[in-house]
């Protein structure tokens, strides 16, 4: 890797136990080249004792290290982050906020430590600062400037799916031949790629504006989500109206090529999977295509509840 320094966030629910002990790990091991932090959906708004004192036990500095939600890391001035790692399975299944810069995310679970009480606590916490350390051991010996990004999230998903990984990590499906077309600035497609990965599938994202579809990709995609071109064709924050693409006689051809042009005029998410394609607007429409069930409930970006605890589609 080059001499920039990469910022590295661990995510759990309560921002007490595992996230902590992952941040202080990869600030330790990292050796500088990473700075790690921490946050939670719920924090408990203190640090767990036992988390600090095994850290302390092997001379991580644990001064400023705070319980705090992931909103403070969701705003201006944040730092950019480029990994995310989940250490729950509730985090995991939850919708986060936007990250700046659209991080590599993994999830890697593993069993709450706090949830151990009495003799036993301090060999639970000791048992997870050894799987965590395993993890960013294999993470940091990854060769990065040789791996392509998808080759990184398969190896992520492999390093979390190893010892002492929760029921969900070690069930974390690779998403063969499941793929989305996929805008980060667009809330449908936020939500489409998170229910997905609510599934215990890790899709292959391609980010079509900057890897746009081939034209033979292109109409292939339209054929079988039982499309149009003018029917994928988007209006709102393209130069539909400046290139008259409003004229109904203009020919799919003639469409087709706009979008090549201006990959912008594809509306999204377009995602593929062993059971067919489609247009996943409103982003529910993918749990339709899923070859497996949602783990737990799933609510929009805009409070919109549309998978209930039980895993349901909210009808």
């Amino acid at each position: 890797m080059t001499d920039r320094i990469y910022n590295v966030l661990f995510l759990c629910t309560g921002n007490s136990a595992r996230s902590i002990l992952g941040e202080g790990l990869m600030n330790k091991l990292g050796e500088g080249r990473f700075r790690a932090f921490s946050a939670g959906s719920q924090p408990k708004g203190a640090v767990h004792p036992m988390a600090i004192s095994v850290l302390n036990g092997i001379g991580v500095d644990t001064t400023d290290m705070r319980s705090k939600s992931w909103d403070e890391f969701a705003g201006a001035g944040a730092p950019q982050f480029d990994f995310i790692f989940t250490v729950c399975d509730n985090a995991a299944g939850e919708t986060c906020p936007v990250w700046i810069g659209h991080p590599t995310s993994a999830h890697w679970g593993i069993e709450d430590p706090a949830a151990v009480e009495g003799e036993g606590q301090r060999d639970a916490f000791i048992r997870a600062m050894h799987y965590l350390r395993n993890r960013i051991s294999l993470f940091l010996a990854l060769p990065f400037d040789s791996l392509d990004d998808m080759a990184v999230r398969r190896k992520l998903r492999e390093i979390g799916q190893g010892e002492g990984a929760s029921v969900q990590a070690s069930a974390e499906t690779p998403g063969e031949g499941i793929t989305i077309y996929h805008n980060p600035d667009c809330g449908t497609s936020r939500n489409t790629l998170a229910m997905i990965r609510n599934a215990g599938i890790e899709p292959e994202v391609i980010e079509y504006l900057k890897n746009p579809p081939s034209r033979e990709t292109l109409v292939d995609l339209i054929d079988r989500a039982g499309l149009t071109p003018r029917a994928l064709l988007r209006e709102k924050g393209t130069p539909y109206a400046d290139l008259g693409l409003g004229d109904e006689s203009l020919s799919d051809d003639v469409l087709v090529d706009a979008m090549m042009a201006h990959p912008i005029l594809i509306n999204r998410p377009l995602v593929v999977t062993p059971l067919g394609v489609r247009l996943c607007r409103p982003s529910e429409v993918v749990l339709d295509i899923l070859p497996s069930e949602q783990r737990g409930a799933f609510t929009k970006e805009d409070g919109e509840r549309v998978v209930d605890d039980a895993g349901r589609k909210v009808n």
